[in-house]
């Protein structure tokens, strides 16, 4: 197919300014794909061929147009910030001058500083948490960044998990994170301006036994990602909010307690987890990003034979023999 033909079916799905853009993308990297010597001529295509998707998801990701953010009149929201990932994702950003709310049902588990802010809400209750928010409005400010942390992972099968367990789940996980969505989004859509960032997880990818009522809820998380994103770009046209979606491995906090991860392999530290979601934030641009970024590997799973899935999931069977069921409510600190 040729560069013109290909844009001309680009044109039907994309604005001509993108398919402009892309079109001195591809003539730029085909000039410097002949330059090649033969022996490496394959290779540099195919890394010439990455970094030109990277490029475009950056740009189609980014509406194409730079967004500026003020952090020293930004506020920040974080749910479940009281503890684990969230609390560095509080301490990173409020280190920047970023003013930070953590919105939680637990007690925050470190110092609050002035331009740190606690509000105790049930965040699976929407008449509650509008009740807070109103008086985040009054006391602090309007929320220009959003970041839906709050999870939960009860570490149960399916047939020992409680109705409890599993309505808590899928409560915190996915109810909490479209309710936050619902209450902050508004004010970012009225103002064209700001950042909402969802916490999902690698497993989203691959369901693992014992996991399986969390793995659902996050790749429920990465569809309201997607949709969310979808409805901000075409259907709102607010073209410098952002939208990010941070798709962790497994963390070492009270939440993955008793996993045993395969040789060579070590759990994700929360504090540099936390940093990087905060480096999403300072970017200014919507990512959609793995953590590690070769955990993003996880998406071709689901490409894969029924026999590998099946030997997969033999393998992270094990993995979860020792876990520990997560209760928050009881342990503070998890």
């Amino acid at each position: 197919m040729s560069i013109k033909s290909t844009e001309n079916l680009a044109g039907t799905f994309v604005s001509q300014e993108t398919v402009e853009l892309v079109r001195a993308q591809a003539l730029y990297m085909l000039d410097v794909a002949q330059k090649l010597p033969n022996g490496v001529y394959a290779m540099g295509g195919l890394y010439l061929s990455w970094v030109a998707s990277r490029w475009l998801s950056d740009r189609m990701l980014n509406n194409n147009v730079s967004a500026k953010f003020d952090w020293k009149k930004e506020i920040a929201v974080v749910t479940g910030g009281s503890g684990g990932i969230g609390a560095e994702v509080v301490k990173a950003l409020n280190a920047e001058g970023v003013t930070t709310i953590v919105i939680d049902v637990l007690p925050l588990s470190y110092p609050k500083s002035k331009s740190i802010h606690y509000y105790k809400c049930d965040l699976t209750n929407y008449e509650e948490l509008q009740s807070v928010v109103r008086k985040i409005k009054k006391e602090v400010g309007t929320t220009t960044i959003a970041i839906a942390n709050a999870g939960i992972c009860r570490g149960k099968p399916i047939m020992a998990a409680s109705k409890k367990d599993i309505e808590l789940t899928f409560g915190v996980n996915n109810l909490a994170m479209l309710w936050t969505a619902k209450t902050f989004l508004p004010d970012m859509l009225d103002n064209n301006h700001g950042h909402f960032l969802i916490v999902a997880s690698q497993t989203a990818c691959s369901a693992t036994p014992g996991l399986t009522d969390y793995s659902a809820s996050k790749s429920a998380a990465v569809a309201i990602y997607e949709g969310l994103d979808g409805e901000v770009r075409n259907i709102h046209k607010a073209n410098g909010v952002r939208v990010s979606c941070v798709s962790p491995s497994a963390v070492d906090t009270k939440m993955f307690s008793g996993i045993k991860l395969g040789p060579g392999i070590s759990a994700l530290d929360p504090k540099a987890l936390g940093g990087e979601i905060a480096d999403i934030i300072f970017s200014g641009k919507s990512q959609n990003v793995f953590v590690p970024r070769s955990a993003a590997v996880a998406v071709y799973f689901r490409t894969l034979p029924d026999w590998v899935r099946v030997l997969m999931q033999k393998t992270s069977t094990k993995m979860m023999e020792d876990s520990k069921p997560h209760d928050p409510l009881k342990d503070k600190d998890s």
